[in-house]
């Protein structure tokens, strides 16, 4: 995990904050976005190897966001990298969530509250290179 980048996309500052620092402290390199539109826009600047998104943005929604950036990794546009949901809603049935989360494209989802520890095992297991 050394040295990887990670953009972090959440408009809870305190959230913002908690992950960045524990990121860090692991070796990651955090970079931040408080919105959809800047998520979409540094993630087609930078390279990463994983995207920590947060449903409810203003602008375009975490679900939008992952959906055009997988798109537009599918389409040879953008160097592919997981993406990681982070909610704190719950659909209003369980038919709806899967939907809406394959239509995301997302790689996995977590829902907040969250213990710190569960979102490090969540990305240490996404990020198992292919094969392991």
């Amino acid at each position: 995990m050394e040295n990887q980048k990670v953009l972090l996309v959440d408009d809870e500052q305190d959230i913002v904050d908690t992950i960045k620092y524990s990121l860090e402290l692991r070796g990651w390199h955090v970079d931040v976005a408080y919105d959809g539109t800047a998520a979409l826009s540094k993630a087609r600047k930078e390279k990463y190897a994983l995207m920590i998104l947060d449903v409810m943005l203003p602008g375009k929604n975490g679900y939008q966001v992952s959906r055009i950036l997988k798109d537009e990794m599918e389409q040879g546009n953008l160097d592919p990298f997981k993406i990681l949901l982070i909610t704190a809603r719950k659909l209003d049935s369980e038919l709806r969530e899967d939907f809406v989360s394959t239509w995301s494209k997302a790689d996995t989802c977590i829902y907040k509250p969250f213990e710190l520890d569960k979102l490090i095992d969540t990305i240490s297991v996404l990020m198992q290179p292919a094969g392991s």
